[in-house]
């Protein structure tokens, strides 16, 4: 099935609202209406999907072992501001940057140590994750501080853990300009 064929059936779906709209028939309207609605949303949900392929199919993969036997694909350390906390914001403006990471990307996350699993996407503006309230609460229970880093780790296409690192692990741009 294909978007362009869903959007005929949407369009006779439509063209049956119209004759039954004619006739007064207000039960057929609306349960045409919930099919043509119905249509629409398979329809987005198939361009998504195509989308989401092209991105799979284009993704350039490094896997790595790390140190578990399971492979990670992508690792993108963030070091988190203040003001990420303070706006429960998580930025990935130099792993964009880096091309490591796609405007637009899908991801489902599970945030450690709560366990919780949530859908979100990279927004364009600010290259930040949309969902803020699980970052809000990432930040609380994993007890993220200004400087902080936190990872987010590839387990399997576009599904992520998202952890707060360990101390020493990650390097602050400012720290190793300060050694310099």
């Amino acid at each position: 099935m294909t978007p362009e064929k869903i959007q005929e059936l949407i369009d006779a779906t439509l063209g049956e609202i119209q004759e039954m709209a004619k006739n007064g028939n207000l039960t057929a309207v609306m349960a045409l209406t919930k099919k043509a609605a119905e249509y629409e949303d398979v329809k987005k949900t198939l361009l998504h999907l195509q989308e989401r392929l092209q991105g799979v199919h284009a993704m350039s993969v490094q896997p790595k072992a790390n140190g578990s036997g399971n492979t990670q694909l992508r690792e993108l350390p963030v070091e988190v501001s203040a003001g990420m906390i303070r706006q429960n914001l998580l930025t990935l403006t130099r792993h964009v940057k880096q091309h490591r990471v796609r405007l637009g990307e899908e991801l489902t996350i599970e945030a450690q140590p709560s366990g919780e699993r949530f859908r979100t996407q990279l927004l364009e503006k600010g290259n930040k994750l949309r969902e803020r309230g699980a970052i809000t609460r990432f930040y609380r229970d994993a007890g993220v501080h200004p400087g902080d880093f936190v990872v987010l780790t590839e387990t399997a296409p576009n599904r992520w853990t998202l952890k707060k690192a360990p101390p020493g692990r990650y390097q602050s741009r400012r720290s190793i300009l300060d050694s310099l």
